[in-house]
């Protein structure tokens, strides 16, 4: 059990290392946000892999993946999602993305709405479903106890919390804003771009 612990956690560490909408979101929002934002970002990521692990362990991600309806269903969701998302960066004003920007932050974007949009950024991910799918399939077998599954979830959450927040705190560090502040608004609008290039990637993908 203790080499399944071990080879999920770094399977997961690397999956959330990779380049994807989560980093893209968390780099973003940390950009323009205070600390305390960013790391509420960080948690709404990490309930909604918790999400995708309590679906999984219920059997429901093979009902979806089998299902091209639903399937298509959570697929054209997230890819409109991140599309729109990214369009809304690469509209958005220049002096409404400057740094330490006190109404921006407390009236446009409470913890509430960045928490939200953390959530609905990995919820609506298929990718997110069809890789934790398969990290399951490797790892479960119909033997194993619920107790057992549930600790797998825990560990793979708190994984991605952690990581996560370490990436938000990284970069709301006042040494990092101070030395990117000037392209602050050009990295914004990559991640822009890259968020609309997740969401026709996720358009495009295939049913099993």
């Amino acid at each position: 059990m203790l080499f399944s612990f071990l080879m999920i956690g770094a399977i997961q560490l690397l999956a959330a290392l990779s380049p994807g909408p989560d980093f893209a979101f968390i780099v973003k929002t940390a950009l323009s946000l205070p600390r305390k934002i960013v790391l509420m970002g960080a948690l709404g990521i990490a309930l909604g892999v918790m999400v995708h692990m309590s679906y999984c362990i219920l059997g429901l991600a093979i009902v979806i993946t089998q299902s091209p309806f639903l399937f298509n269903l959570v697929k054209y969701a997230g890819a409109f999602y991140f599309i729109y998302i990214g369009i809304q960066d690469l509209l958005s004003k220049k002096h409404n993305k400057q740094l330490g920007s006190a109404h921006h932050s407390s009236k446009t974007l409470s913890y509430w709405v960045i928490f939200k949009r953390g959530f609905l950024c990995n919820l609506l991910n298929p990718k997110c479903m069809l890789f934790f799918l398969g990290l399951f399939t490797l790892v479960i077998k119909p033997s194993t106890p619920l107790w057992v599954q549930f600790l797998y979830a825990i560990e793979i959450f708190l994984i991605t919390l952690v990581w996560f927040s370490t990436l938000g705190i990284i970069i709301t560090h006042k040494a990092i804003k101070s030395r990117i502040g000037n392209w602050q608004y050009y990295i914004t609008k990559l991640m822009g771009v890259l968020l609309i290039f997740f969401g026709i990637e996720i358009a495009i993908l295939q049913h099993l």
